[in-house]
This record gives structure tokens, C-alpha cells and sequence, in this order.
């Protein structure tokens, strides 16, 4: 055993095994990639690591370890979770699923040492991706898990908001796992608290208008070097430090722009009510070009920001007198909470300062945008 001081949970104690996994180089890759991205832009003191967050993950694993029987290679998926994440964590992730490839495929990032040691331990790369993917179900990726347990307490703390405040305590004590994760009927209110944390985190932190700007600054950058020949597959090698100077040497406009917050403005933020249709079907990419060509601006000052819709949590379930019911059913506050995500979705224009008025008002006639 040894004994690391985590800042959210105090001491950890991490098995032998795991000290072996944690001091290879590839592990050691995510104390340079930063938890969210660009996120310390709008929060200075964001600037923890996917390192910290996956020794917590692993942390509560262990303790979940002291209730319900929990093998490995499931401890191994809770701390090699994060392993395959790119340069700034989501920041990089629509670039590599582009080309078919995801942070939770950790098959990718998971050779050379790291391998080695894992075959070294008898724990099988294979069944590991399945459990981070969630092939397999488990406590590391699920509809409540110890992955979003860490890091809602972890990033409300680090960025100072007040909106990560869930009862840990009560969610270790009341999880059950037969085939797939229950909640005691104990632990309702404790599953509310952290889907209520959740929704106030993306609202405020994670969609904070800002970091969707400066995240899609970087993935534009990063696309046009992919495009000049760069192998996107490199960013799961790479680290935040070398992602900038990748594009301080191919996009040196971006970056300085990125560096120095001097980063592009709102030209559209709307919600659904304000579009002609319900559903955005339209990508991204096609969207730029065309409002570029309408506004007569070089198509690299555009971007098109459509965020995804994802609720699956609401889909948990809880045991109620050994009957298992969906949350949904049992919680008058989840469909409050749907109303209450629906009507936060924004879709974003951006661009440079000069071009507002020209790209704003090609975009409102690209998307219909009620006046």
C-alpha cells in the first residue's frame, strides 16, 4: 500500500499493483492534460489534471470494493479510464471521432510499457476497454458511476462553484450492482442531488459560453493541421503542452489568440425556441462553409458550435421492496430536469470581433432564426 493526499478525498491508499500501472510514462501523460480543457479561461483555478481525477475514480472503486464484489480488472478501468484522453481532454474528442476513434477506446493508448505491465499482472487489455466502453457493465461507466462521482465534487471544487455538492457518502453506502448498477431506495435522494449537480456543472462550467468558444477555436486549429497531413491518431500519445506548440508552429494566429484570451465573439446564441425546426441536422463543417460564403469571410473565422443533447442518466435505476424501477418513475424532479436541459441547449455562432454583423446575419438566414 501506499498513501497519496487527494485534495477532494484526503488519503488514498493505492494497492502495489496499481503503483506499478500509475508509474509508466502513459499514466504519467495525464498529469499534463488538463481535467477541463480550456475551461481555466473562465475559471483560473480549473487547472487540474486527468491524473488527480483518475486516482479518484479508482479511490471510490475501492471503497465500493468494501460493499459489493468488484474484480481487477474493474479497479483497472476505473484508473486507466481517462487513459487514452487527447490534449485537453473533450477539447480534442471531436477530432478523433472523426476518425472513428474515442477517449473511452483506451486499447489505443494502452502499449508499449504500460502493456507490458498489465500483461505483467495478468489483466487482459481486451476486458478492460469493454468495462471503460461499457460493453460491460460496471461501476466505471454507467448511468451513475464512480467516474462522474469524482469528477462533479473535483471540477465544482477546482473552478469555485458551489454546484458539486452531492453525498458521496450515502451514493458508496447505497450502491448495488446485479448485472448492472442499482440504487437502494436510500440512496434516491443522493442519485437526484448528483443529476441536479450535473445539470448545474454543464449549465455553468462545462457549456460555459466561453470554453465552447475556445474549444472549438483549438479543434479548428488542430483540424486544419490534421488536414495538412498530421496524424490525428498522435494526439492519444501527446500532451497539452505539446498540442500548443504543435499549433504554435502550424496555426500561429489561433494560438496566439488562444494564449492571450483574445478569443472569437458570440455572432448567434440561441435556443430551440428560436429555430424553424426542432432537430439540427446539418454538421458543423458544412454549416461554416456556407455561412463564410454568405458573410465573404475566410471560412477558418467561422464556427459552428451544435452541441450534443446527453441524458442517459436519468435511465439508472432503484430498487424499491426488491422491485427495480427507472428513476424516471420514482423522481418528479428528473422530468423537471429534462424540461430544464431542453431549454438550456444553444446553438453558437462564433467568429472575430470585425465580422459579427456580416456572419451573425448569414447565419440567422442559414439556420431561420426567428427575429
Amino acid at each position: 500500500m501506499k498513501i497519496v493526499q487527494d485534495t477532494i478525498h484526503g488519503a488514498i491508499k493505492l494497492e502495489d499493483w496499481m503503483l506499478k500501472i500509475i508509474d509508466t510514462p502513459q499514466f504519467q501523460r495525464l498529469r499534463r492534460i488538463k481535467q477541463l480543457g480550456f475551461a481555466n479561461l473562465v475559471y483560473p483555478g480549473a487547472n487540474h489534471t486527468r491524473f488527480e481525477h483518475s486516482l479518484g475514480t479508482v479511490y471510490l472503486a475501492l471503497r465500493l470494493k468494501e460493499r459489493i464484489e468488484i474484480d481487477d480488472h474493474v479497479l483497472a478501468a476505473a484508473l486507466l479510464h481517462d487513459i487514452a484522453h487527447p490534449p485537453f481532454s473533450h477539447s480534442s474528442e471531436a477530432l478523433l471521432e472523426k476518425f472513428s476513434i474515442r477517449h473511452e477506446d483506451v486499447k489505443f493508448a494502452i502499449k508499449g510499457e504500460i502493456k507490458d505491465v498489465l500483461d505483467e499482472l495478468g489483466l487482459k487489455t481486451s476486458r478492460i476497454s469493454e468495462i471503460v466502453s461499457g460493453k460491460e457493465r460496471s461501476i466505471v461507466n454507467g448511468d451513475v458511476d464512480v467516474d462522474k462521482m469524482d469528477y462533479l465534487v473535483r471540477d465544482s471544487y477546482y473552478t469555485g462553484v458551489a454546484y458539486g455538492i452531492i453525498d458521496l457518502e450515502r451514493l458508496v453506502n447505497k450502491i448495488k450492482f446485479e448485472g448492472e448498477v442499482l440504487i437502494e431506495e436510500g440512496g434516491l435522494k443522493a442519485v437526484e442531488a448528483l443529476l441536479i449537480s450535473r445539470y448545474m456543472m454543464y449549465s455553468t462550467v462545462y457549456y460555459h459560453h466561453v470554453c465552447r468558444i475556445a474549444k472549438k477555436m483549438y479543434e479548428k486549429a488542430m483540424l486544419r493541421i490534421i488536414e495538412r497531413g498530421f496524424d490525428a491518431k498522435n494526439l492519444i500519445e501527446m500532451d497539452d503542452c505539446e498540442a500548443m506548440m504543435l499549433m504554435k508552429r502550424e496555426e500561429r494566429e489561433f494560438y496566439d489568440m488562444l494564449v492571450n484570451r483574445r478569443l472569437f465573439k458570440r455572432a448567434v446564441y440561441v435556443g430551440k425556441s428560436s429555430l424553424n425546426f426542432e432537430e439540427i441536422k446539418v454538421k458543423e463543417e458544412e454549416a461554416e462553409k456556407e455561412i463564410a460564403e454568405k458573410a465573404g469571410v475566410d471560412e477558418k473565422y467561422v464556427l459552428v458550435d451544435i452541441p450534443k443533447e446527453d441524458v442517459k442518466e436519468f435511465k439508472v435505476k432503484v430498487e424499491v421492496d426488491g422491485k427495480v424501477f427507472e428513476l424516471e418513475a420514482l423522481s418528479p424532479l428528473v422530468k423537471i430536469l429534462k424540461t430544464a436541459i431542453a431549454e438550456d441547449w444553444k446553438i453558437g455562432v462564433y467568429t472575430k470581433k470585425e465580422f459579427l454583423d456580416r456572419v451573425s446575419k448569414a447565419a440567422i438566414d442559414y439556420f431561420g432564426i426567428k427575429h
